[in-house]
């Protein structure tokens, strides 16, 4: 009997061993949308992540953007609302540079701005790093690294907050 529950359970045993690292399983830890947004040509998936993360949240964009050569600022308008409430909004903006070697530019810096209850959740649930806000007073500013980015949320005093990512090198001049 004891046979037949150890060969029962060698293949439980065996199969369930990984191979991976510690190193590997941290890199794979994340969400779906979590991704690079600077120093990424436009064309990558940053600006798409956010785009469908925004769509997870409830926000549409709106069919009017305003771009030049350098910049792209978009307007995501909150589809789910309930009583007499007005819908929110969410403006996204890139900083880009035309880079010699890229047929795209390349995204240098995001703005995500809006009211703060949603500029919060959206800080919270895209990037999935733990973040302690109990030793955060007002008018702070809280960042995450991700990679090469920081992105830096600042709360504001009048309702609306901001959450600016750029690169770590250019965060930390």
């Amino acid at each position: 009997m004891k046979k037949i529950l150890l060969l029962l359970l060698f293949p439980t045993i065996f199969f369930s061993q990984t191979s991976l690292t510690n190193d590997d399983i941290y890199a794979a830890v994340g969400n779906e949308y979590e991704t690079l947004l600077t120093n990424i040509g436009i064309d990558r998936e940053g600006g798409f992540a956010i785009n469908h993360f925004l769509h997870k949240m409830g926000f549409t964009p709106d069919e009017k953007f305003t771009q030049n050569s350098e910049n792209f600022k978009q307007k995501y308008i909150q589809q789910i609302v309930s009583g007499n409430a007005k819908p929110t909004v969410i403006w996204v903006s890139y900083l880009n540079k035309k880079v010699k070697g890229y047929n795209f530019p390349i995204t240098q810096k995001v703005d995500i701005s809006g009211d703060t209850e949603n500029i919060i959740k959206f800080y919270v649930n895209f990037w999935s790093r733990a973040i302690n806000f109990k030793d955060t007073k007002p008018g702070e500013t809280v960042t995450i690294r991700f990679l090469s980015d920081v992105a830096a949320l600042s709360v504001g005093t009048n309702g609306q907050s901001k959450i600016v990512v750029t690169s770590a090198k250019d965060y930390y001049k």
